[in-house]
């Protein structure tokens, strides 16, 4: 059964899970959503809940780090972050509470661009693509091959620019997505990045 845009779309709704985590599962499954619905979840422990993608998440907390890279000496790199939940009282929970902690050190150690790939640019997208095609086929690459050597380009463009694609760095068996739907299981709540920056002293 062949995989549409709209299908992995639906199914990161649903899961919070990352884009290629879903297209996989659905690709694993051949196509049978339910399936790839609890692939997901046993992969990824995200939560499934139909209504996720319905819910409003307009509680939370702010979140700040300072990154002193040399002891004695002031911070170079800051971090300030906005985690979003939907109720005051989750937003005081200790495992939400440390996941803004840990997610600000990360953006200060991982530098992310953007927090959701539809939020990355698409004219620098489009730049990585050409330029990944144009490598290839000066390689002399048949053109099956130069499509996916362009695909594993924008993968690798993902997890690079974007927050939730990137690999935790608490835990490089997991996305930092992973990482917040384990957290928000245990809460019970949606939780979302609704926003960051990050400044480094002398970029």
């Amino acid at each position: 059964m062949a995989i549409t845009a709209a299908d992995v779309k639906k199914l990161r709704e649903l899961t919070n899970a990352p884009m290629m985590a879903c297209k996989k599962a659905l690709v694993d499954a051949d196509g049978d959503f339910d399936k790839a619905a609890e692939l997901v979840r046993e992969r990824t422990g995200a939560k499934m809940d139909a209504r996720a993608a319905e819910r409003t998440a307009a509680e939370g907390l702010i979140q700040t780090y300072l990154h002193t890279p040399t002891p004695g000496m002031p911070p170079k790199v800051g971090v300030m972050l906005q985690l979003s939940c939907e109720t005051d009282f989750v937003a005081k929970n200790d495992a939400v509470q440390k996941l803004a902690k840990d997610l600000a050190m990360h953006i200060a150690a991982s530098k992310p661009l953007v927090v959701r790939e539809d939020q990355v640019d698409e004219a620098m997208l489009d730049k990585e693509r050409d330029f990944a095609r144009k490598e290839a086929l000066d390689q002399g690459k048949p053109e099956e091959i130069v499509e996916r050597i362009v695909e594993g380009k924008v993968k690798k463009v993902y997890e690079e620019w974007v927050l939730l694609n990137q690999p935790f760095v608490l835990d490089g068996d997991k996305t930092v997505a992973q990482a917040i739907s384990e957290v928000q299981a245990i809460v019970g709540e949606k939780l979302e990045v609704a926003r960051f920056a990050r400044f480094e002293v002398g970029a």
